[in-house]
């Protein structure tokens, strides 16, 4: 694990902390950051009661951004879980890449059938499958890597929260 981070406890009444947000990140080897994003993710998830189906749609998600980020842009990459009263919602793949407005636009383009073959040369079509699966509950930012400070763009994903188990 690369850091585990609560944010400032805040006084609120009575002295207890209004903070709710807890963040762990995870360093991912440039030769295996999908397989390992994918098994962290995995751990994290196979405690709450979530369908094998889900789970399986999110390490492919997870996988899919591990494999961009290593393909597409300059290490060092994460994986960091955000964790709201202790139960994961959110999780994302940070680069030291700069390619998070680029990202955006293909996670959230509009769903066409390419006219030529070419189009499909265009790229993104991982980012399309990353969309689908996470119901379009996904995007890009900037941000810094835990690590090293760095600039970089980190790709998020919504966890299943509990309102959506069954």
């Amino acid at each position: 694990m690369l850091t585990e981070h609560a944010p400032a406890p805040n006084s609120g009444v009575h002295g207890k902390s209004r903070s709710r947000f807890r963040m762990i990140a995870w360093c991912l080897p440039p030769d295996s950051a999908a397989r390992r994003a994918r098994k962290l993710l995995r751990e994290r998830l196979a405690r709450l009661p979530l369908a094998a189906d889900v789970i399986a749609e999110l390490e492919v998600v997870v996988t899919e951004l591990a494999t961009n980020a290593a393909s597409y842009a300059s290490g060092p990459y994460e994986l960091r879980i955000l964790h709201d009263h202790g139960l994961p919602i959110r999780a994302e793949v940070v680069d030291a890449g700069t390619g998070s407005t680029l990202i955006e636009h293909l996670l959230h383009r509009p769903f066409s059938i390419p006219d030529r073959v070419d189009e499909l040369e265009l790229g993104g079509r991982g980012l399309r499958i990353v969309a689908e699966l996470t119901g379009g509950n996904c995007g890009a930012h900037w941000t810094r890597l835990c690590g090293t400070g760095q600039s970089g763009t980190g790709v998020w994903f919504d966890l299943p929260t509990q309102r959506h188990w069954p």
